[in-house]
């Protein structure tokens, strides 16, 4: 599951879908009939990007606002060429959490020009997106600030390697990120979360940083400081997926890093109003599957 699944089961001002839709982005199954290359019986996963019908859009996606249904269900059709071999060293369940949350984590990392030693600053250490970008930045030998709501986030953050996790909840999120900086700020920002957290991830920015952001759950309309931006030369960059071939690099630096996704619970299908419910309380830490 992705917030994608809720923003489109609820709506957003002036996107339209046909019905019936089915939702679902991160998709991982058994092919039931040759495709190209790939053989009957085959599991594999599905990049998730289309061509985009929407005009000045980078690209549409499978189960989103777009006119292929997705995977919340027994059998789902998909073009050829989104097909990618699903890894043999993680499990079903693990691969389907890979292909939305795991490869915009990486794709925004990667856009963020940090280098090894580097210190990165990740929203929502809980959500999907945030919880993949802790355990790939490590993995890049990064320093790792992170943002939690609760004390048992903020525990659960520490065990997946977070270097600092500041709850926001009791202590205030620029000035604990400054102080651990000694006054620098971090040379980039993972941003999520959206209208809520901008002014604090441009504030907190060191010179030439870079704010990457992918998501708007806070809002998708936001006030910033234009001078603070300006001043230090930083930059705003989104972030929106990855390539095909960005993925099929997640893979192979996850297997050479033996890294795997956290997930933090399976539903049944027919539990799909469950796994909502329980997305957007934000009560989880990593990926939340259905299974059929």
């Amino acid at each position: 599951m992705n917030h994608l699944d809720i923003w489109v089961r609820k709506g957003l001002p002036g996107r339209k879908i046909s019905f019936p839709h089915v939702l679902g982005c991160d998709i991982c199954g058994t092919l039931v009939e040759d495709a190209g290359n790939f053989k009957k019986g085959e599991t594999v996963v599905v990049y998730p990007a289309i061509e985009s019908d929407t005009p000045r859009t980078a690209y549409s996606i499978i189960g989103g606002f777009g006119n292929y249904r997705g995977g919340y269900a027994e059998f789902v059709r998909v073009p050829i060429s989104n097909i990618v071999k699903k890894p043999k060293w993680i499990s079903d369940t693990e691969a389907c959490a890979l292909n939305v949350s795991y490869l915009t984590a990486w794709n925004m990392l990667e856009k963020s020009g940090c280098n090894k030693g580097d210190t990165i600053l990740i929203w929502g250490a809980n959500s999907g997106v945030g919880s993949a970008a802790i355990l790939l930045a490590k993995g890049l030998g990064l320093k790792v600030i992170s943002v939690a709501s609760s004390s048992k986030k903020v525990t659960q953050a520490k065990k997946i390697g977070t270097d600092l996790v500041i709850n926001r909840t009791r202590s205030d999120v620029a000035t604990e990120v400054l102080k651990h900086t000694k006054n620098e700020g971090v040379s980039a920002v993972i941003d999520h979360v959206g209208a809520k957290t901008w002014p604090i991830s441009i504030e907190v920015l060191d010179v030439g940083g870079k704010m990457v952001t992918c998501g708007t759950t806070s809002g998708a309309e936001a006030k910033v400081n234009i001078r603070t931006l300006y001043s230090k030369e930083a930059k705003i960059i989104g972030a929106y997926l990855g390539s095909k071939n960005q993925l099929i690099s997640l893979h192979k630096f996850m297997k050479l890093k033996k890294i795997r996704p956290i997930i933090d619970s399976v539903f049944d299908l027919q539990e799909t109003k469950l796994a909502h419910k329980k997305m957007e309380s934000g009560e989880m830490f990593g990926k939340i599957v259905l299974k059929i």
